[in-house]
Parts: C-alpha cells; sequence; structure tokens
C-alpha cells in the first residue's frame, strides 16, 4: 500500500507539471492484450496514465461490455485454445455466452511484439472497469479518467444496438457510479454524443474524426460543413463536446489552434512514435492516445528536440 502510495504522489508531481492527458488506448494495447482487465490494471498502476481509453459494446441482453469490434474477432479471439474461423456478433451473444471466449492471447497476424499475453482473459463488463477506478481512485487519492467509445455506426446499424440504447445503457451506470466528472464519451458516430448531451449536458463529450468520416455525412449527426464555413474546428464545436479528438495525421496546426480558440481541448489518436508524441506535445495538443503510454510518459519528462534528431 505504501509503494502504491508513493507512485501515486509521483504520478501526480508528473501530472501537475505538465497538466497533459495521458491516455492508454485500450487500455496499454502495446504492452497487455487490449480492453482486458489485465491491461487496464497495468496503464493505471505500473504507467500511471491519467485516462484508460476503451470502447463499449452491447450485449444480446443488453449488458455494456468492454470490446473494440462490434463482432468476435477471429484475429484476437479463441475458444478451447483455438483461434475461432468466423466473425460473432456480439449483439448476437449474451454475456454469459461471450464468457467462453479468450481475448488474452492474439494471432500471429495481430502482431504487438511488446504486448504481454494473458491466457484466460475474459471481455469484461463495463461496469468491471468503472468499480476498477472508483477502487483505484479511493486507494490512491488520484483522479483518473475513463474516455467510452460507443462503437455503434450509421453505415451498418444492423451489427450493434441503436445509438440511444448504448447512450441510455452507459448513463445508467455513470450515475450509479457516481462517476460524472470522470467519464468522458467518444464517438465517430456524433449523434450518440448530441444524446449524451441532450440528456445529461455536464458529462464531457469527444468528437471523433478521421478524413474518411469527415467526408461522409452521415457520420456527421446530421451537421453541414458548409453551413460552419467549412470550418472543421466550428463543426466539432456544434456538436456540443468538449474535446476534439482527430487522426493524428488528418489535421494541422492551423485547425488545432482554432479548436483551442473555441475552448476545445484537443487530444488527437492514436500516436506510438516519440517523436510524433514530441512535435504534437510542441504543437500545444492538450493530450494523446496511445498505445504506448510508458513511451509517451517518458517523451514528456524528457521532452527535448535531440532525441528526435
Amino acid at each position: 500500500m505504501f509503494k502504491k502510495f508513493l507512485f501515486a504522489s509521483f504520478v501526480l508531481l508528473i501530472t501537475s507539471l505538465f497538466a497533459f492527458d495521458v491516455q492508454g488506448h485500450r487500455g496499454c494495447r502495446g504492452l497487455r492484450p487490449e480492453n482486458t482487465l489485465e491491461a487496464f490494471k497495468f496503464a493505471l498502476e505500473e504507467i500511471g496514465v491519467t485516462t484508460l481509453e476503451l470502447d463499449m459494446g452491447l450485449t444480446k441482453d443488453k449488458v455494456p461490455v468492454v470490446i473494440h469490434d462490434r463482432y468476435l474477432n477471429p484475429k484476437k479471439v479463441r475458444k478451447n485454445g483455438k483461434f475461432i474461423k468466423e466473425k460473432v456478433f456480439i449483439k448476437d451473444l449474451t454475456y454469459e455466452e461471450l464468457l467462453q471466449y479468450d481475448v488474452g492471447v492474439m494471432r500471429d497476424d495481430y502482431y504487438w511484439p511488446y504486448q504481454v499475453p494473458v491466457p484466460g482473459a475474459k471481455i469484461p463488463k463495463l461496469e468491471d472497469v468503472f468499480q476498477l477506478i472508483k477502487e483505484y481512485m479511493n486507494q490512491t487519492g488520484q483522479k483518473v479518467w475513463l474516455n467510452v467509445e460507443t462503437k455503434v455506426s450509421p453505415l451498418a446499424p444492423e451489427e450493434t444496438a441503436q445509438p440511444e440504447e448504448f447512450v441510455d445503457a452507459l448513463l445508467t451506470l455513470v450515475e450509479k457510479y457516481g462517476l460524472e466528472d470522470h467519464v468522458i464519451v467518444q464517438s465517430f458516430y456524433w449523434k450518440t454524443i448530441m444524446l449524451i448531451k441532450e440528456k445529461n449536458p455536464n458529462i464531457k463529450t469527444a468528437a471523433l474524426l478521421s478524413a474518411s468520416t469527415l467526408s461522409n455525412p452521415a457520420w456527421l449527426g446530421g451537421l453541414k460543413i458548409w453551413k460552419y464555413g467549412f470550418s472543421v474546428a466550428k463543426l466539432v464545436k456544434a456538436t456540443g463536446a468538449d474535446i476534439f479528438s482527430p487522426k493524428y495525421t488528418d489535421f494541422n496546426e492551423k485547425v488545432l489552434k482554432e479548436a483551442q480558440q473555441l475552448g476545445l481541448k484537443v487530444v488527437p489518436w492514436t500516436i506510438n512514435d516519440p517523436c510524433e508524441m514530441l512535435r504534437f506535445i510542441k504543437l500545444g495538443v492538450d493530450g494523446i492516445i496511445t498505445d504506448y503510454p510508458n513511451i509517451l510518459k517518458a517523451v514528456l519528462i524528457i521532452e527535448t528536440p535531440e532525441m528526435c534528431h
């Protein structure tokens, strides 16, 4: 317990020095199997992330679970010790049925060189992660965030529950655990974050964006970029979001500065190269989503241009 206290104190010191959001993507996908309790615990206890980034699906019996894909992915899922051969949609399985699968070992063609396998790891309930951060904050006194992405697509509505079901299930859990000040809801499908703001304006939301979703109006919740002078920053602001999370290769310093002038925090995804991390830190982003939060923490401490020459 004393070691945990010292570690938490160190993390608080670093966080206060940099006031920078270190978001562990899917927990810490580069180090532990994605979206597992093992990844979340490692990211919190061993790395000291400020935010756990994760993904939400809904099962057939409407249990919110933590998984990136809308289906069980043959590259990431085993049953009875063997990788599955066919995709199975999460919406077609109950939570009890999901527990038959192992997500702690990746297939060779989904390779993360530093990821430590965790054979037998299960798909957790979102509630399990809420309990984990409540316990962690109570034990350490450190404030951490959950950045929950709703995995729903306007291009494939039949593959998941509807946005309203995602929002209602998520808000029920947030209110049950009193985590209104610790949860961010993010989505590429902006209808979702608009619904969150309608139902609970106090919960922070993040508008995810890439060049491909920007070019397809189906993702934008009915907003038209031409109505905002073709300004990406103004378009994002119109969603009511608190945070703009673009793909890091798909935006520039001008968009960054305009977004911040409009009061938006800017947290790009997913940056794994240390020199790219340093470049965006120098540009002035408010945080970074990364598969390697350990590397990001090191870059924040060193933060010297010489490291990239």
